[in-house]
């Protein structure tokens, strides 16, 4: 997976980038309709952050691909 910083990014590089805007953008949403905030947001601040971000970095380095054929391998013909 060719990451964001090259100059054609993979699509799922996209996809990490936007999945991880959108778990943010789904905690501030929940985080601004409490009424106060207590320990189960503290929680959901600590779990999705984290994800959100590593989303963020894989989408940006990107993650090697499997050669091409390496699925075809003969059975003894």
């Amino acid at each position: 997976m060719n990451g964001l910083t090259s100059s054609t990014p993979s699509q799922s590089a996209v996809r990490l980038v936007i999945s991880g805007f959108l778990l943010m953008l789904i905690q501030s949403v929940l985080l601004l309709m409490s009424p106060a905030p207590g320990e189960d947001m503290g929680t959901l601040i600590w779990v999705l952050t984290p994800l959100a971000f590593l989303a963020f970095l894989t989408a940006l380095i990107g993650v090697p691909e499997p050669p091409e054929g390496h699925w075809r391998q003969r059975h003894g013909r």
